[in-house]
Formats: structure tokens, C-alpha cells, sequence
């Protein structure tokens, strides 16, 4: 349960509003000097928006937006918020899919990219030594073991052989559920591959990891080039909107089309995109940031929306 409280003075008075809120039950409790009202929301998704709140002879409601994992609250009395003092221009907006989220997700994707290779160089090099510098051996396996995992049951057999050199080594590898079943422990013996500067490393014959090596290397690839352009693109983005900021022309744009989501932790969200004809007589699309649906309401498809044009590049647009 989430609690907030406001004291501030208008001309009739001081009031106190309190706010609770309930994130797994979604429901909230409005309190407005002493008066409480209870309010029910829907479970895991009520948790963000716009809520009305009862002082009498004045507009007031509290703003709740979140990014998924953190939450802001504000108390919005008049026009102005009460926290900061400031007029509050408009209604809060989810920030999701922003210039910062699109750069921390470029982040992420980067680091997670650093793994994925260090990976697929590891076992990479393991399959290049396998296929160049191997020795095959006759091994007998010792014991069974099983792992239950999300998409079934691995078998594996564990194995001894000797090496060149003459000492016992031992290792441990998956198989299928046949040669698992046939297997006597002390009894059968299977065709095991080792290395031959690495005793240590070993595998059954006829197994090679280069589809996990393939797998790997694309993976990382495409997680760096997808971060690499997620920051750049939230840079850009960042960039362009200071810049729409203060020389963006105002235009009227036709919206095209609204679109409803659900975002979880959010909840419902709008988006809409809209086109526009650039000075130049060239139709221009754009897209919306995500608004909460008290917001998304004022638009509709055919009707106008109100955006700012880059004078220099008409094809970057924003809707304030």
C-alpha cells in the first residue's frame, strides 16, 4: 500500500488530502479533511492516471504516473501542481518509449550483448580445439543422473577413460533417452572425445556445439547493433525534441489513427499517429507519445492535432 499526504492553504482554508493506493488489489482510498472515500479499482493494472479528487469549489486530482518499477505522485489543485507549485500544463503521460527509456534500453542491450559473446568466444574456441586438436578414447560410464528443467527431463551419463598420457580421466555429458536406458553403469562403455592439451574437456564423439557457437555469435551481435541503435535513436530523439522546443512551428495535423494498449504495471495506454503536409506540399506521418485515456479521449481519427514541425527538417514532428 502506497500513502501520500498534501497540506496546503487556499483562500477557504487548509486542507489536508490523503492518498493510499493498493498495487496488487489496484483499489484506493481519498481522504479530504477526514472525509474518505473508497474507490475500487481493477487488480494488478488500476495503478496510474488521472483520479478526481472532492474539494469543494475547486478542480482537483491526484497524478499518478510510473515507469514500470517506480511510481510519482502529484496533487494537482486549479491547474497548479501542489508539490512543486507549478502550473501543471497537462495531464501526466506514461514515460514509456521516451528519449531516456529508449537510451537505458540501449544500455542494456549492450551489456547484455558482453556475455552472449564472451560466451559464444569461449565455446567457440572449445569446438575449433575439438575439431583440430582431439583425441577419441573408449570410456566406461560409471553412473545416471537426471535434471528436471522447464521443457523436460536431460539425461546424462558420467563417464571414466584414460587419456594418452595413461591417467583416468572423468566427464560428464547429456544423452538421449534411449542410450540412457540402455546404459550399465560399470558395464557399458561408450566412445568419448577429449582434448588433448585440456584432458579435462571432454564430450561424447559425434557431438559438436556449432550451432550453439552460430546461436550465440548472432545473438550477441544483434543485441549490440539493437542497443547501438536504441541509444542512438534516444539521443536523437532527446535531441530533437529540445530543438522542436524552441523553433518548432505550430501546425495542425490530421489524426490516423488511435491505438489502445495495455502495458503491464501502466495499464491502459493510447497512442496516436497523425499526418501532416510539410511547406513543401509532402504528406508527413508522425507518432504521438503514450498518453493515459483521460488524455487519449480528446483525439479521434479524422479529427486535428495540434503538433510542432522542425522548420528545417519538416519530416521531425512532435506532439507537445
Amino acid at each position: 500500500m502506497s500513502r501520500h499526504r498534501w497540506e496546503f492553504d487556499l483562500e477557504d482554508g487548509r486542507h489536508i488530502v490523503e492518498f493510499e493506493q493498493g498495487y496488487f488489489r489496484g483499489n484506493r482510498k481519498i481522504t479530504v479533511d477526514g472525509a474518505k472515500t473508497t474507490e475500487r479499482g481493477r487488480p494488478f493494472m488500476d495503478h496510474s492516471g488521472q483520479y478526481p479528487v472532492r474539494l469543494e469549489g475547486h478542480g482537483a486530482a491526484v497524478w499518478v504516473t510510473t515507469n514500470g518499477f517506480t511510481y510519482q505522485f502529484d496533487l494537482v489543485v486549479d491547474g497548479k501542481s501542489v508539490t512543486s507549485g507549478k502550473t501543471a500544463t497537462r495531464v501526466p503521460r506514461p514515460p514509456l518509449g521516451g528519449p531516456s527509456q529508449m537510451k537505458t534500453l540501449g544500455v542494456i542491450a549492450v551489456v547484455v550483448a558482453v556475455p552472449l559473446a564472451f560466451a559464444a568466444w569461449s565455446q567457440g574456441f572449445d569446438e575449433y580445439r575439438y575439431q583440430t586438436a582431439s583425441a577419441t578414447a573408449s570410456s566406461v560410464v560409471e553412473a545416471k543422473s537426471t535434471t528436471a528443467g522447464r521443457y523436460g527431463t536431460t539425461y546424462y551419463l558420467s563417464y571414466a577413460f584414460v587419456d594418452r598420457a595413461g591417467l583416468i580421466r572423468r566427464g560428464r555429458d547429456s544423452t538421449s533417452r534411449a542410450s540412457y536406458d540402455a546404459a550399465r553403469p560399470g558395464t557399458t562403455r561408450v566412445s568419448v572425445v577429449y582434448l588433448r592439451d585440456e584432458p579435462s574437456v571432454n564430450r561424447f564423439s559425434g557431438k559438436d556445439n556449432v550451432f550453439t557457437v552460430v546461436f550465440l555469435a548472432t545473438a550477441a551481435a544483434a543485441a549490440a547493433a539493437t542497443g547501438g541503435y536504441l541509444f542512438w535513436a534516444g539521443r536523437r530523439e532527446a535531441a530533437m525534441r529540445v530543438r522542436l522546443n524552441e523553433i518548432g512551428q505550430p501546425a495542425t495535423a490530421t489524426v490516423t489513427k488511435v491505438k489502445a494498449m495495455f502495458m503491464k504495471g501502466v495499464g491502459n495506454v493510447i497512442r496516436i499517429e497523425y499526418a501532416y503536409d510539410d511547406p513543401f506540399g509532402k504528406r508527413r506521418k508522425g507518432r504521438g507519445p503514450l498518453m493515459y485515456p483521460a488524455e487519449g479521449t480528446l483525439y479521434s481519427v479524422g479529427g486535428p492535432a495540434r503538433i510542432l514541425v522542425d522548420p528545417d527538417r519538416p519530416g521531425d514532428s512532435v506532439l507537445p
